[in-house]
């Protein structure tokens, strides 16, 4: 009973505070005129857009934004016959903001993520493909949150 009252005071409290995630229906004070980008196009393309979408105001300090990504996919375990069983995607993005012809920040950010096999390439291919856009998903995010924090 006592574990039930806590945790109703907890969402109480949760909610009554403002809490509101952070990336979630922003509206951001600057925007991108101009994004470039080089490395694994439809990787580019998704990060691009997500960008794009999230920036789309046109109000606010006006940013370039260069970035290059690369993907790594390894291999991490080996069964007797010499199979993969693990592997790993890391997913790294440098980024270069520019406001002005002035390079205002250079970041890198990094991103993993380790995974099983799976017999049916098929399906090991879908789920790779899943596994990278979130990877650039979360990325393009951090971006965003890098370039707010310059802001203040």
């Amino acid at each position: 009973m006592n574990r039930v009252i806590r945790l109703i005071l907890f969402a109480f409290f949760l909610t009554g505070c403002g809490y509101e995630p952070i990336l979630v229906n922003k509206n951001y004070d600057f925007f991108f005129s101009e994004i470039n980008s080089d490395g694994d196009i439809k990787i580019n393309e998704t990060v691009s857009e997500i960008l794009s979408e999230k920036t789309n105001f046109k109000k606010g300090k006006e940013f370039k934004l260069y970035f290059f990504l690369k993907i790594n996919k390894q291999n991490i375990s080996s069964n007797r016959q010499g199979d993969a069983t693990i592997f790993k995607i890391n997913i790294i993005i440098n980024y270069t903001l520019i406001q002005d012809d002035e390079i205002i920040l250079k970041n890198k950010i990094s991103k993993q993520s380790t995974y099983n096999n799976i017999n049916d390439k098929f399906e090991l291919l879908r789920y790779e493909e899943n596994i990278i856009k979130n990877l650039s998903e979360k990325s393009a995010d951090e971006m965003l949150m890098s370039i707010t924090t310059i802001q203040k």
